[in-house]
């Protein structure tokens, strides 16, 4: 009798260790993780201000900043699913035993994993160009 991968899988704590260092927190009850003055608080740490200025707390910042922190914050989140998403299908994959259809559905879920990170990264550098003009405060 084969025992099978529990959540939070170990395969995927490496993913969930980078995650972490932009908020993420593995939650099994779907808690809506959407206040974005609180998660801006987590992530704008990772962010720098020209001249040494503290980077602004989210309600501080210009709407063109806020709108692609908020941005930022959303592509988080959706790596953050994904990633819980391949996770889930990877167990399924032992809990129901290999197959073609469950290798392809965990194929497809981690190539958009693959591409929620690759645009969480994009969204992270039009921020950081947005913070690094200096005039981002309301």
């Amino acid at each position: 009798m084969s025992t099978l991968p529990e959540l939070p899988n170990p395969l995927f704590a490496s993913g969930r260790s980078v995650l972490a260092r932009f908020g993420y927190q593995h939650r099994d009850d779907q808690e809506a993780r959407e206040d974005w003055a609180v998660m801006w608080d987590l992530l704008r740490g990772d962010f720098s201000a020209p001249a040494g200025e503290a980077v602004p707390a989210f309600h501080d910042l210009d709407e063109p900043t806020r709108g692609a922190a908020r941005d930022y914050m959303v592509a988080r989140l959706i790596a953050d699913r994904n990633l819980e998403r391949c996770e889930r299908l990877h167990v399924d994959i032992f809990a129901n035993g290999v197959n073609t259809d469950a290798v392809e559905r965990y194929a497809i879920a981690r190539d958009a994993y693959e591409d929620s990170v690759e645009a969480f990264g994009a969204a992270r550098l039009r921020l950081a160009t947005l913070l690094a003009r200096g005039d981002t405060v309301a």
